[in-house]
């Protein structure tokens, strides 16, 4: 993938990761400070409402002007409300009798400052700044020459509680819930920028897979077709030729196209394996006959080569397996077997249950496979053979399909060395 592409991709997946933490924590936060102010009012708030209900009981309140809702069940509170009481021109009323010169300069600084709004006279408590003190305050109105206070009618009053404490220790709380958040925020973008790398690493894995794909597909398919063109126009060139004086040039076309057929049709199961085009149909098999009718054709292959092929099936009950794809496996192992063993080599295929799956294996005594070529023996058109050599005919597809058969079965495929030499394929299919 060029890198261009790759950056802009990173760079969006990172901003989508960081704009969607931002959008949760920034919902948690507000939920959470939401519920939090609710919480360390409710008691204040209680205190007020027991005492409307108090001064309601009591015949005080004007219900066609108070808009306080009476009906509401009131929650006891150990907390206790504060009532100032205002005249009909808004004014606070204080103790006139009050001596103490600092008291009275306190109670004219307060009249100077607290006045009456009728924007208090509502149904919800809400919190006001008074002489530097924070309070919950709801605002109600007296019935007419109801109420006294200190020998004055009084028209208006605030039922409030002093919460300073309380906005101190919210303050403190926002304050810690903002560090909090950008905090958290840091660590957003820390694990955005590492998932939205580590999102990118598959990407990036299939698209350089299905570029080796296309280019190795493209060089498997150039050069029989070139062979083909090359002795079809050289045969162009001789007209008068018979068959028989251009019957190595044919034999060598067919063969040809026997190997592109055999590549399109592998490719083709490919590019099957990867959609839902080809599905599994797993029947019960007699394992034992079954592997028997594969193994006969590859013991008398074997006899002409001077290799041999032995069975060995250690299994007493049916087994559930997609038989036209276990025998399409079994084919492309013992091929791959034969094909890279020398003459003497003993190729063995076993069979048996092991701790409740099905075991199949083929060991042969062959040439063996390194350890770095076990990384990449599955890998679509890999060949450990660098060098182009074609006498085995392989296209390095043949493993590719043995592992998706395997794990369209729900099983797992492994290499592994053989002793004294070769090597091993154990495949592990659940029962």
């Amino acid at each position: 993938m060029p890198n261009i592409i790759n950056k802009k991709q990173q760079v969006r997946g990172f901003i989508w990761l960081l704009a969607s933490f931002f959008v949760i924590f920034s919902i948690l936060a507000s939920v959470i400070f939401l519920s939090y102010t609710r919480t360390v009012f409710q008691s204040a708030d209680n205190a007020i409402n027991e005492a409307i209900r108090l001064y309601d009981n009591q015949g005080l309140l004007s219900t066609s002007d108070n808009n306080v809702k009476k009906s509401q069940p009131i929650v006891s509170s150990s907390t206790r409300a504060d009532t100032w009481s205002f005249d009909k021109n808004g004014k606070l009323i204080v103790d006139t009798s009050v001596t103490d010169p600092r008291q009275k300069a306190m109670q004219k600084a307060l009249q100077a400052t607290v006045k009456f709004k009728k924007s208090t006279l509502t149904d919800k408590a809400e919190t006001y700044k008074i002489a530097g003190n924070y309070y919950r305050v709801i605002g109600v109105k007296f019935k007419k020459n109801a109420a006294k206070s200190y020998d004055t009618i009084a028209a208006n009053g605030l039922i409030m509680v002093n919460v300073t404490d309380t906005m101190i220790n919210l303050a403190h709380f926002k304050k810690v819930l903002f560090w909090s958040f950008g905090l958290f925020g840091l660590l957003a973008v820390l694990v955005s920028y590492i998932i939205s790398r580590f999102n990118m690493r598959p990407i990036l894995k299939f698209w350089q897979q299905q570029q080796d794909f296309v280019n190795n597909a493209a060089h498997e398919l150039r050069t029989p077709m070139a062979v083909i063109q090359g002795k079809l126009e050289n045969m162009l060139m001789k007209p008068e030729s018979t068959v028989r004086d251009q019957s190595n040039a044919i034999i060598l076309s067919l063969s040809e196209v026997r190997r592109l057929t055999s590549l399109t049709n592998n490719m083709l199961t490919l590019a099957k394996s990867g959609s839902n085009m080809t599905k599994i149909e797993k029947k019960a098999t007699n394992v034992s006959e079954f592997l028997g009718e594969i193994i006969a054709p590859y013991e008398e292959m074997a006899q002409f080569d001077g290799k041999k092929v032995t069975l060995n099936v250690d299994v007493d009950q049916e087994v559930f397996i997609d038989q036209k794809r276990i025998h399409q496996l079994l084919v492309l192992l013992l091929d791959n077997a034969l094909k890279y063993s020398d003459e003497g080599a003993l190729v063995s295929v076993k069979a048996g249950i092991e701790k409740k799956k099905f075991i199949l294996s083929v060991a042969d005594t062959g040439r063996g496979i390194s350890d770095e070529a076990k990384k990449h023996v599955f890998d679509r058109f890999y060949r450990e053979d660098k060098t182009g050599n074609r006498e085995t005919g392989g296209t390095g597809l043949g493993l590719s399909i043995a592992e998706w058969v395997v794990q369209a079965h729900g099983g797992k495929i492994t290499v592994l060395d053989n002793t004294p030499q070769g090597t091993i394929f154990r495949i592990a299919l659940p029962l």
